[in-house]
């Protein structure tokens, strides 16, 4: 890739972190030669459960899923992700064991992508960088939450609604089963709720 073409996903990121997090990266060249470009087509995986991964991922184009696989071989999606937004396997890299889920492109998908160890040992003693890494953990955090809170708290109806509020890009761009598996519910039960609601 063309120094200058890499060079503008470099900034592409720096701005996407410090308008998003509310902060400035005084020192970003240390961090922006941690990230490398890399494009994937859609439906490819960027981890796989079982992986070792401790990459973080900032998605400058696409839409991404992670989703488990259930005891009774049934993909659930836990959560999507879209261009200018955050994805790391949390789990696997504070644990240090190979990761419990899948993490894939749904379209064809822009990442930058940087080893999380290398990051922390870049900025272990800058403290702009740590702020940013704890608000970037959080986020991911958070975002979990609030869905399972939904799952434990509201039927099928207001989960729906939730999601519809939540997430109207999304309306357009998954398909009744990514929804459905989201919603912890049937595509079946989701088109019968869907007509509900359109009357």
């Amino acid at each position: 890739m063309p120094e200058d073409q890499l060079n503008q996903y470099h900034e592409v990121l720096r701005s996407g972190f410090e308008n998003d997090f509310d902060c400035k990266i005084s020192n970003w060249s240390e961090y922006a030669s941690k990230f490398a470009y890399k494009a994937m087509p859609a439906q490819d995986h960027w981890v796989k459960a079982g992986d070792t991964s401790l990459e973080l991922c900032f998605i400058l184009s696409g839409l991404l899923r992670v989703y488990y696989i259930d005891q009774a071989g049934n993909e659930v999606n836990q959560h999507f992700y879209l261009a200018g937004e955050v994805v790391a396997p949390v789990s696997a890299i504070v644990s240090d064991e190979p990761c419990q889920y899948f993490i894939q492109t749904l379209e064809d998908s822009e990442l930058m992508l940087a080893d999380y160890k290398a990051l922390y040992k870049a900025g272990e003693n800058d403290p702009e960088w740590l702020r940013l890494e704890l608000k970037l953990m959080q986020r991911v955090f958070v975002k979990s939450a609030r869905r399972e809170a939904r799952l434990l708290l509201g039927n099928a109806e207001l989960r729906y609604k939730w999601f519809c509020k939540e997430y109207p890009e999304l309306l357009e761009r998954l398909t009744q089963y990514h929804v459905a598996s989201f919603l912890g519910i049937t595509p079946v039960s989701l088109s019968r709720l869907r007509n509900k609601l359109s009357k």
